[in-house]
């Protein structure tokens, strides 16, 4: 595989889990637990994506519909913790606080863009009028862009409402404590004299 390939796929790879990291943190921001496992679940998906993308086996013409796979499937693994946001802050919550849609929105990018490219349109539908300019590959990128727009929008809007939002609700300042119950002892004990 030619190196430029290798770095485009690694490339999408750390978009994509660059794109989950701030959703994550802003959506489980009282809840430590839940973001640090969905964070270091979207890392080690994003990881073994760029694993896969690198073996010389995976960049053959056959493995084209699974590299597309592979990507999709990182894109899709935000499902559960779209799901769990829903679940604990509700889904009018999550759709005007907390940039649920245009989360959707940025995933429904990443997938047609993938899907575009795993298809080959057009340039297997017209053979030989696609093959410098407008072909699968860079419409592709252009979905990816346009993810990224939609992206950096959704992301501005959660972390103004999170920040504006001030502290913790004591329900989450709760579960908090509960999961450290010893050094949140403590801090209790060094701010309440």
């Amino acid at each position: 595989m030619d190196t430029s390939y290798r770095l485009d796929y690694t490339g999408i790879a750390v978009l994509t889990i660059g794109s989950f990291m701030p959703y994550l943190y802003y959506s489980f921001y009282c809840i430590f637990w839940a973001k640090v496992f969905y964070m270091a679940l979207i890392g080690v998906l994003g990881t073994a994506a760029i694993i896969i993308s690198m073996s010389s086996k995976f960049a053959t013409p056959p493995y084209r519909p699974l590299r597309a796979g592979v990507f999709i499937a990182l894109g899709l693994s935000g499902v559960i913790p779209s799901v769990h946001c829903i679940i604990l802050n509700g889904f009018w919550q999550s759709v005007h606080h907390l940039s649920f849609g245009w989360l959707v929105l940025m995933g429904v990018l990443y997938i047609s863009g993938a899907s575009i490219y795993a298809a080959r349109v057009p340039e297997r539908c017209f053979r030989g009028h696609f093959d410098l300019w407008f072909q699968s590959h860079q419409i592709f990128h252009v979905f990816v862009i346009a993810a990224a727009f939609v992206h950096y929008h959704g992301v501005v809007q959660l972390s103004t409402y999170r920040l504006s939002e001030g502290d913790c609700r004591p329900s989450d300042e709760i579960l908090t404590k509960e999961i450290f119950s010893i050094p949140s002892y403590i801090l209790h004990i060094i701010n309440n004299p």
